[in-house]
């Protein structure tokens, strides 16, 4: 049995900003609107539910949280990015610029880029240790995210448990 969230509807959004390396739009900082689908495919349990959605609903948020009204920075290599650590700033130099920004509106995730691809692995990495916790959910065959920066683009990844 499959069980699905509509992040549009159910409110699994978040709003961010990034600067990706090279020319042209995206080489500022600019924002994205995301939105993110979950797929859960898994068997009943004894009360007739694939999913608690409520806890499902909360970890998908909590997520969702760690990115909302951030600047997202990826460990890009040397190369393309460099990151200075001050005491109250990251001070970063990318595609020819320089920005000093307070670390309290940075998100330095654990990602090798900022492509749609990299953050839905991200994303549905997150979701997977949550879902392995067996006190919160039952066990499940796979989920799917989809995680969606608009403009019509989108990231998906099925994952098996």
């Amino acid at each position: 049995m499959i069980v699905e969230l509509n992040g549009k509807e159910a409110g699994l959004t978040f709003e961010c900003m990034h600067i990706v390396p090279g020319r042209g739009d995206c080489s500022r900082i600019h924002p994205h609107f995301h939105y993110v689908d979950v797929l859960i495919d898994g068997e009943f349990d004894d009360k007739r539910r694939i999913v608690h959605l409520y806890n499902l609903k909360a970890v998908i948020k909590r997520i969702c949280s760690t990115f909302e009204d951030k600047i997202l920075i990826a460990d890009y290599p040397e190369s393309v990015q460099r990151i200075a650590v001050e005491e109250q700033h990251y001070r970063i130099e990318i595609n020819g610029k320089m920005y000093l920004i307070p670390k309290a509106d940075i998100f330095k995730i654990k990602c090798p880029s900022l492509n749609i691809e990299d953050l839905t692995v991200y994303f549905a990495g997150e979701l997977a240790s949550d879902l392995k916790n067996r006190e919160m959910f039952n066990p499940i065959n796979y989920f799917e995210v989809t995680l969606s920066e608009g403009h019509g683009q989108r990231g998906r990844i099925k994952i098996e448990l």
